[in-house]
């Protein structure tokens, strides 16, 4: 396919900045963002056959990099883990610098949490959640039904709230000490 240099150019500027966001929450860090969409959008770029329709590069981008990036993961051998900064979607803002050490806490909490996810959950919740991406745009990125999206992420929010209540009702019990 042939790209015209001011249409690719669109594009990548309209897209890239939040592939590299999605890409770095889905890899946990690590550098390879930026790696994996730059690849990506080799790939767009180099793509023979049909040209993508402009209202499916979207969805067709995406799809990619999350194959890239799984691909990568599996490569690691390890657990997938999130960054500090998607702790910022479940957890309010602590004011102040005296609440930093309780933020870092539930940082730390809220990762460990979502590195439990099974990955087709993460996946679904973080294209929701942070890239704020329909129900039906998800099931076009991740190539599953609309309603497998749906109870993807019912389940993982459903799985966090439930685990981040056992933590809260744990760290309570330890707090108040034991009873006589």
């Amino acid at each position: 396919m042939d790209w015209d240099h001011d249409h690719f150019a669109r594009v990548f500027n309209d897209l890239y900045p939040d592939l590299c966001r999605f890409l770095e929450c889905l890899l946990a860090g690590g550098g390879e963002a930026q790696e994996i969409a730059q690849e990506t959008f080799l790939r767009l770029y180099r793509k023979s056959g049909p040209r993508i329709p402009d209202e499916e590069v979207r969805y067709w981008v995406y799809r990619v990099a999350r194959n890239l990036a799984v691909n990568q993961l599996k490569k690691r051998s390890a657990r997938m883990r999130l960054l500090g900064t998607l702790a910022r979607v479940f957890t309010t803002p602590a004011p102040g610098p005296e609440a930093a050490l309780e933020r870092a806490e539930q940082e730390q909490s809220v990762l460990t949490l979502l590195s439990a996810l099974p990955a087709h959950q993460r996946a679904a919740l973080l294209l929701r959640e942070q890239e704020e991406m329909s129900y039906r745009e998800i099931a076009r990125v991740l190539e599953v039904s609309e309603s497998k999206v749906k109870v993807d992420i019912f389940r993982a929010r459903k799985n966090l709230k439930q685990a981040w209540v056992d933590i809260e009702t744990a760290a309570r019990k330890v707090s108040n000490g034991p009873r006589d």
